[in-house]
């Protein structure tokens, strides 16, 4: 018999809604408690309250603070609609499931949304798209053969070139041979996942980390060990070093030094080299995503790990995808003594970045656009992310903590311990706002009070109102919980 398809959250909702409609559960009864769900199924307890989470989406149970989940009563019966604004929106639920968080956080780029503040993304207005597009077309005016051929030798020794004009501005000095363009941050990183493990390998990660990679890792059959970050001094090497010696071989460790996604910590040098001598005590590798480097907010670009990097081990991805435009999908990977080996795994798969993209790029580093247009970004980048700091601290409830990033475009919310974010973002969404909560961040139950949000947009005062209808639906749910005597609490 093969295995359902379905993450086994849905498998549960599936079959408590058979329940319910069988009339096991009579409208307004008690369903089990959490606990009680998750012994009956062998799962853990996120994963049975995400099954209730999305049979409360559904209107198919509903949640009564500190007193647990009852069937619903059935609704009045409405007229029928086939318009996509009839559909439902994404479930928050959905997210607890490590396969579906990417695709569900896509979804919520949805028209009926007006405020998404869920992913790392800038307003295309912020970019120079007209620019770009005259570039573009004059590029492939001269070169007409961009589109039918592989990058011609002169092209492809001017982009190396510029790359390592950049590489040297930010204190690298790399050799020609040494630079390969990637398809954006997210291939460099899978290529060196690819290259220094295979299946069943731990890999370790910072905690709170990227969505993104803990799906990158669980494709590829890779387990996670989380490493404590802090937004003030990034990775932390005690805990790193401890987990080193006493936990499980560890192949690698994939780290963004530069305004950490999500937090937007920034590791000082001083961390950054001591890093690197850790790494070469254990004989450990590093993966540096410096994909947040290029938008600092002072007036020097902080310094990569790869700087100090004298034996090749240090496996560096860029890309300009944030910094200049993400359609692009353009990154480049410095890979030091694996340079070989991802170039041949690259060439096994992607085989080449379009001709016509590296091209442009190479005029737009030769021609200095690149400087002054990421110099116009990082200075909006910066005032957008006070202006929004500052309403958060302003509107959400009293305990908020909210540590400003020295760059990047990312939020991080720490809300008052017993706060959902979770629970909030299903609210936020039926008022046209979203954001990424911080279950998403950890492979593990963790980082439940606290919040992402993106400072890509400009702050207007829809924006500023926005993050008030947040601020409100907090304290109300802190509120209601806090309102139930204890005493009328259900054991999970």
């Amino acid at each position: 018999m093969t295995s359902s398809p379905l993450p086994r959250y849905q498998q549960i909702a599936a079959e408590l809604a058979a329940q319910l409609e069988n009339g096991d559960y009579p409208p307004g009864s008690r369903l089990p408690a959490v606990r009680q769900l998750a012994a009956r199924y062998g799962v853990n307890n996120l994963t049975a309250l995400a099954a209730y989470r999305l049979l409360e989406q559904q209107h198919q149970v509903e949640a009564r603070p500190r007193a647990g989940f009852f069937a619903a009563w059935p609704p009045s019966p409405q007229p029928a609609s086939h318009t996509a604004a009839s559909l439902p929106l994404p479930s928050a639920a959905a997210l607890v499931d490590l396969h579906s968080r990417m695709s569900t956080l896509l979804l919520l780029a949805d028209d009926r949304i007006p405020l998404q503040l869920h992913m790392a993304e800038a307003a295309p207005a912020l970019y120079p798209s007209a620019e770009l597009a005259r570039r573009l077309q004059q590029t492939l005016a001269r070169q007409p053969e961009l589109i039918g051929a592989h990058l011609p030798g002169n092209t492809q020794r001017r982009l190396t070139a510029a790359l390592q004009q950049l590489a040297q501005q930010r204190g690298m000095a790399l050799s020609a041979d040494g630079i390969l363009p990637c398809h954006g941050i997210t291939e460099g990183i899978s290529l060196a996942l690819r290259h220094l493990t295979r299946p069943g390998d731990t890999v370790a990660v910072e905690t709170p980390v990227y969505f993104g990679l803990l799906q990158t890792l669980q494709g590829l059959g890779l387990k996670a060990l989380e490493i404590p970050c802090t937004p003030d001094q990034g990775l932390s090497l005690p805990a790193l070093e401890f987990a080193l010696r006493h936990g499980p071989a560890v192949r690698c460790l994939v780290c963004v030094p530069n305004f950490q996604n999500p937090t937007g910590g920034l590791m000082p040098d001083e961390g950054k080299r001591a890093l690197l001598q850790l790494a070469r005590r254990h004989g450990l590798t590093l993966i540096e995503d410096d994909v947040f480097g290029d938008l600092y907010y002072g007036s020097e670009r902080p310094t990569p790990i790869k700087a100090w990097d004298r034996d090749g081990e240090v496996i560096y991805c860029s890309s300009f995808t944030k910094s200049y435009a993400p359609s692009f999908r353009l990154g480049w990977i410095a890979g030091g003594r694996h340079h070989a080996a991802l170039a041949r795994l690259q060439a096994s798969s992607t085989l080449a970045v379009s001709p016509l993209l590296q091209a442009v790029l190479a005029e737009v580093l030769e021609s200095g656009d690149y400087q002054r247009s990421s110099q116009r970004i990082r200075q909006q980048l910066a005032a957008q992310m006070h202006a929004t700091a500052d309403a958060v601290l302003r509107h959400f409830p009293k305990g908020t903590r909210v540590r400003k990033p020295q760059g990047g475009m990312l939020l991080w919310v720490e809300c008052p311990e017993g706060s959902d974010s979770t629970r909030l973002l299903q609210q936020a969404l039926h008022a046209g706002i979203s954001f990424a909560p911080g279950l998403v961040f950890s492979a593990e139950p963790r980082f439940g009070h606290c919040l992402r949000l993106s400072c890509g947009q400009p702050f207007t005062p829809a924006l500023d109102a926005a993050l008030a209808t947040l601020g409100r639906l907090l304290s109300r749910q802190l509120s209601q919980d806090k309102d139930v005597p204890a005493a009328s609490l259900p054991p999970l």
